[in-house]
This record gives structure tokens, sequence and C-alpha cells, in this order.
């Protein structure tokens, strides 16, 4: 996929930005999202967002930051559900998918409806995008909302529990066919996140944002799921921007990365170049161990090296070679893994 996602120019949210009600899960727009409010302010202490200007392409894009930083701020003006910003806002769906839902977004709680069991989500979300000829946008709601969009024809099967193959397909990939009539109260943490993210991929919209997808689930299973969601996202021609604390989760399942420090944008690029050659060691930390050495330090201690220039080295690419002059003592080496972490 090619093009743009959004654009944005000169962002900034306040902390006390104004948001959508709860009931506002809907609106006409091809365009997904178009917003002009006004000439941009200088930096604000304490913004959200602060003077955010960036273009963000189809595919799959990575938020990554510190808590705090500002990526579900980011992700809420993406979706529309923050609407005291100025600066502009402009967006459209990828190529071929105007006759789609433009966009779904995943909030970090789910946005689960808590009268509806597992296969009611699913069954909802997948009618609604059947009949959407691409002019609204679908989000997490209220109780009413759901299915107030369903024909009565829809709604009545919905209710007598008559459901769709994908929807017994959906509920298997995500290991919740034994779960398929329990309610969200009645569901753990880990099955709440799958099935948020299930909802999200039912919808086949166009664009997916994700706060933190699959928070909540174990570590053993969580790569089975996001290999379901690149395939899907990939049959489906879907783009996608999520955050993410994790790593290996950026490294395996984006392309692009925005690393947002304090309200404003510290990197924007590949995830390749900010593994390979990030600006400094605390961008670079956003993507795993790494090992950051000064210019002088550069010079002492990495061989065949440029002099003045700092250098960050990851762990695959470093090799500890100690010569009996040098004066360094090795203090340990803590086994934690793939990666050894050697203190000298």
């Amino acid at each position: 996929m090619s093009g743009s996602l959004f654009h944005l120019r000169d962002v900034t949210l306040p902390a006390t930005g104004g948001r959508q009600s709860p009931d506002c899960d809907s609106f006409d727009s091809r365009s997904v999202a178009k917003h002009d409010q006004g000439v941009s302010t200088p930096r604000l202490p304490g913004a959200r967002l602060n003077s955010i200007t960036l273009q963000i392409p189809c595919g799959a894009t990575a938020v990554v930051g510190l808590s705090g930083a500002g990526k579900t701020s980011l992700l809420n003006v993406l979706a529309g559900f923050e609407t005291g910003f100025t600066g502009e806002l402009k967006s459209s769906p990828p190529e071929g998918t105007a006759h789609r839902l433009p966009l779904y977004w995943v909030p970090q709680n789910g946005g689960l409806w808590p009268h509806l069991s597992a296969e009611q989500h699913l069954e909802i979300v997948g009618l609604v995008a059947e009949h959407s000829g691409g002019g609204q946008m679908l989000q997490p709601a209220t109780k009413d909302s759901a299915t107030s969009k369903l024909a009565p024809n829809q709604r009545s099967s919905v209710e007598s529990g008559r459901f769709s193959k994908r929807t017994d397909e959906i509920l298997q990939l995500f290991d919740l066919t034994h779960r398929r009539q329990a309610l969200p109260a009645e569901l753990s943490q880990g099955e709440r996140s799958r099935l948020a993210l299930a909802r999200a991929l039912a919808t086949r919209a166009s664009v997916l944002l994700l706060d933190e997808p699959l928070s909540h689930v174990d570590p053993v299973r969580k790569p089975t799921y996001w290999n379901i969601v690149r395939r899907t996202v990939a049959e489906e021609n879907i783009s996608m921007i999520f955050t993410s604390h994790e790593p290996e989760t950026v490294l395996r399942h984006a392309e692009h990365v925005i690393c947002l420090h304090e309200g404003a944008v510290a990197f924007e690029g590949s995830v390749r170049t900010l593994y390979d050659d990030p600006p400094n060691a605390m961008l670079g930390a956003f993507l795993g161990p790494l090992n950051w050495f000064r210019a002088d330090e550069a010079a002492a201690f990495l061989a065949r090296h440029e002099v003045g220039m700092d250098v960050a080295v990851r762990p695959e690419r470093l090799q500890i070679q100690f010569a009996a002059e040098s004066g360094i003592e090795l203090v340990s080496t803590p086994f934690i893994g793939m990666y050894a972490e050697s203190f000298v």
C-alpha cells in the first residue's frame, strides 16, 4: 500500500481538550475526518500534543513513547474523539476502500458493549460493515447505539442467535468459541482484549486505530493473535495505527514508527532506521536493548569506528574482547535469554 492516511499540521491539544459524547459513534464522511480549527498556538506547557506535524502512511504504523508522551491523545485525535485541538488534520481512506467503513477505533479499555455477548459483538459490526457503503465511522459506543444501525430483520437475527459463518470463524481464531455467549463482565481481561481486537477485524474497516491491543493477553499466546492480525490486514487491504510499549511487537508488525516525547514528535520514519541508527539512546531504547557509546567512548572501545560520532550498537552486533592491559574488569553476565547483558 502507498499514500498517506493522515496529514497533521501544527496540531496542539491542550491539557483540557474537548471530547465527543460517548453516544457519538458515527459520522457521515468518506474522507474519515477533516478539522481546521484555527491557527496553531505556540508550545503550551502541559499540552497533551504540541505542534504535531507529520504524515502517517498507509500500512502498519506504531506509535511509541514513555507513559504520558501523548500516544493515546494522538489516536483519540485521529479517531475524532478529541475535538478541542488547534491546527489541521486531514485524512482519506486508502485507494480501493471507499465502499467500506473508513475507520474503526479500539480504545485502551476495549470499548465493549456490556449488554451484548461475544458473538453478538462480532455479528453486529459485521452486519453494519456489510451495509455501510463507506459513509460512516463505527466506534465502540454505548448500549443503545450498538444495534441502532441495524435494520429490523438484522436486529431480529442477532437477538434470536442466528449468526454468520464469519462470526464463527473469528471466534475460533481468537479462541473465544467456548465463551461466545459470555458478556464482557464474565470474561477475563485477556479475553476482553481478544474480543475487542476480533471485533475490530470483523468490521473490515479501511483503517484500524488500536490503543495498546492485546495488552492483557498472556505472552505465550500473544504472538499467535498478532500473526492473525497481520494476515488479516494484508488480505483485507487494511491499514493500522497502533500504540505499544513492546519493542518486539513494533519490530515484527510495523513498517513505520512515530516516537512521541512530552507531546511532540521526537522521531518519525522506518522501524529499521530507528533500530539500526537511532538519533539518541532514549529513542533507540524504544525498540529494545542497545549500547550507546558517546564519541569519545566509541573511539576508545570500538574497533573500526569513525572518530567524532556517537554510535548505537545492538546486542547482536557487539562482541566483547578483553585485553590484559585494558584495565577493564568483567563484573557479571546474568543470563536473560536471547542475548547476554554484561556489566564491566
